[in-house]
């Protein structure tokens, strides 16, 4: 990876990067998809990756920060910006970013028509469970609406880029088998799965490490007798 050329500090850090496409390396794209960006400003390199200041501090701090340990060593400082209404993290990293732009093929700057990495797409069921799983976490949704006195069950996913959609669409329908919809919401593409056996079978088949989707699918379930299942 002689492309990527590490910097004084990425060294200093000891950062790691990965030689081969993990599960763990798809979920943390899918959450960079979600809510990441990046791009260079005067020759520095800034990562930047934050969710919403109160619902998903618990998911940057029980799963994104050991995540980042774990697939790059890096030792995070996650803080929350009152100002923006975030939570999460900023770094300066020429090498996290050339990694992701070089090597992975993700834009810098505005995410606008982003899709899955190749190497993800050409991946099994399980790399593409774990990148999709980490778009949901950033970029989807768990509702619960009352219908016949029972709470029924939709998740959504939402982004601006057509291409994407439509791939995670024809991932979902063709490898997945999941029964779903999709519109365009003014600018933005959403696709819908309604329904208890497509819930089950999503958190079955995908799964979340976001606390705030598992807390609506464990509420979920014991609004019908059921019991949470295993999902780490």
């Amino acid at each position: 990876m002689e492309e990527i050329g590490l910097s004084k500090n990425d060294r200093g850090r000891g950062l790691n990067l990965p030689l081969e496409i993990t599960e763990d390396l798809a979920e943390e794209t899918g959450i960079h998809v979600g809510d990441g960006s990046m791009n260079f400003y005067n020759r520095h390199g800034l990562y930047s990756l934050e969710g919403d200041l109160i619902l998903d501090r618990d998911y940057f701090i029980k799963h994104i920060g050991p995540l980042f340990k774990k697939i790059y060593n890096l030792q995070v400082r996650l803080r929350e910006r009152k100002c923006a209404g975030v939570f999460g993290f900023q770094i300066g990293s020429k090498g996290l970013i050339n990694f992701k732009h070089k090597i992975l093929g993700l834009p810098l700057g505005p995410k606008i028509n982003i899709e899955i990495p190749n190497a993800i797409r050409k991946g099994n069921e399980n790399i593409l469970s774990a990148f999709i799983r980490g778009l949901f976490d950033t970029d989807g949704g768990v509702y619960l609406e009352k219908k016949y006195g029972k709470l029924y069950p939709r998740i959504k996913i939402s982004n601006n880029s057509k291409v994407l959609m439509d791939q995670i669409k024809e991932i979902l329908e063709e490898r997945f088998k999941f029964n779903l919809s999709m519109r365009l919401d003014r600018k933005t593409y959403v696709l819908e799965i309604r329904g208890k056996e497509n819930f089950i079978k999503w958190m079955n088949l995908i799964g979340s490490h976001n606390p705030k989707h598992l807390s609506k699918y464990s509420k979920w379930l014991s609004s019908i007798g059921g019991e949470t299942l295993n999902l780490s």
